[in-house]
């Protein structure tokens, strides 16, 4: 089956956060009117398998409690990790969940006490320090470093081991792919992450939404694959959502290998009454692994089509500013610090003179200061659109 991912599909009025709910999102700033580039939802259709398998279940017009996760379910997830990542999964570790952020909660709930501290690294997903807070952790920060050589960001293993000494760390919430940075960690990284979680005896939560969305040069290593080691002492996530935009059919996965962990979750999920999952999301999830590897490839043809477009473009217009070029994830993290302005500027420009609604920096920590993160799984027009709109807003400065 081919896939076009050239068409343009009007969102307006659909009821989409990205493209009806946006306004709002920045306080103090006037976004009415803006290109929105922002949450990570893409502008394209799902496989058409997909929506069979969704309206099949619909004509069948009952709905009643869904059995949850069988044998279909197990084998399209340890299907599609086997064939992208040569991973080998045991059905019995396979726990779905309504969302992955959601699975982060019910981590930080089963295996950290209020007070305990859950490390992560910033500029980095801004819901992994909302969840951290509400639920009454503490926030602890190793915050990655850009290398101004290779224009990639790297890991502090110093001060990351120093933050692992603290005998109040208990969960480290590894991205992997990174977002919003787009850094697929390497072998050798993973590798010293888990050597050092396991030393100080700090579980690992491993978020890999992003891993199937792997740019040209780069590959994805699941954690929890290096080492049997590790396997017993790292918590892994995956959805469907980002690859295949079915974020709003809410349903994911988690990987737990240990027993003992495995157990220790699913009883926080009986707590929290979160067993249950929608019935047309464990059907979608399926059907997109069951089916999707060519709509994957041809999404990833137009993602990498978008950011060649985009890098051209930069270099050639926007003086001052510069892409933190990805090597996963169809985020992108633009580098506006280069035109001199200030954060608040910088955010200023965007959102009220280019109009171009995107994800703030900042949100990502302060680290993310005088950064923007930019959506570009979408139609080739929205991004000609929004890059013109910036170079016309920098040059009338």
């Amino acid at each position: 089956m081919s896939y076009n991912f050239d068409e343009y599909i009007d969102r307006y009025g659909t009821e989409s956060t990205k493209w009806d709910a946006f306004e709002n999102r920045f306080p103090g700033l006037d976004a009415k009117g803006c290109i929105p580039m922002w949450v990570a939802d893409t502008d394209f259709r799902a496989p058409q398998e997909v929506i069979d398998a969704i309206v099949a279940k619909a004509e069948f017009g009952i709905f009643g409690y869904p059995k949850g996760k069988g044998k279909s379910f197990d084998q399209a997830v340890t299907g599609w990790i086997f064939q992208r990542h040569g991973w080998q999964l045991d059905p019995e570790w396979i726990v779905p969940t309504t969302g992955v952020v959601p699975a982060i909660t019910h981590a930080i709930q089963a295996f950290t006490q209020e007070g305990d501290g859950v490390l992560i690294q910033p500029p980095v997903y801004y819901p992994f320090k909302n969840t951290i807070q509400k639920n009454k952790r503490r926030v602890i920060e190793n915050p990655l470093l850009l290398d101004e050589e290779t224009e990639q960001y790297e890991i502090d293993f110093a001060d990351f081991e120093h933050k692992l000494k603290d005998p109040k760390t208990k969960l480290f919430i590894l991205c992997n792919p990174h977002n919003p940075v787009g850094r697929v960690w390497s072998e050798e990284d993973l590798t010293k992450i888990g050597e050092l979680c396991l030393k100080h005896q700090v579980l690992v939560f491993a978020d890999e939404i992003h891993s199937d969305l792997i740019l040209k040069g780069s590959r994805h290593i699941p954690l929890g694959m290096l080492d049997e080691r590790f396997n017993q002492h790292v918590i892994t996530a995956y959805s469907a959502s980002k690859t295949f935009n079915l974020a709003g059919l809410q349903t994911s996965v988690v990987i737990l290998p240990e027993r003992r962990i495995r157990q220790r979750y699913l009883e926080q999920l009986e707590i929290n009454q979160a067993r249950d999952i929608n019935i047309f999301g464990t059907i979608a999830l399926e059907a997109a692994y069951t089916h999707g590897a060519d709509y994957l490839k041809a999404f990833l043809e137009h993602v990498e089509s978008n950011l060649d477009y985009a890098l051209d473009y930069t270099e050639k217009h926007l003086q001052g500013v510069r892409i933190i070029k990805p090597q996963g994830t169809y985020l992108v993290w633009f580098d506006f610090r280069g035109t001199g302005l200030t954060a608040d500027q910088i955010d200023a420009l965007i959102i009220e003179k280019a109009k171009v609604a995107v994800d703030l920096g900042r949100w990502f920590g302060e680290e993310g200061a005088g950064f923007l993160r930019f959506n570009f799984a979408c139609h080739r027009s929205t991004l000609v659109k929004a890059l013109e709109q910036i170079k016309e807003a920098l040059k009338a400065l």
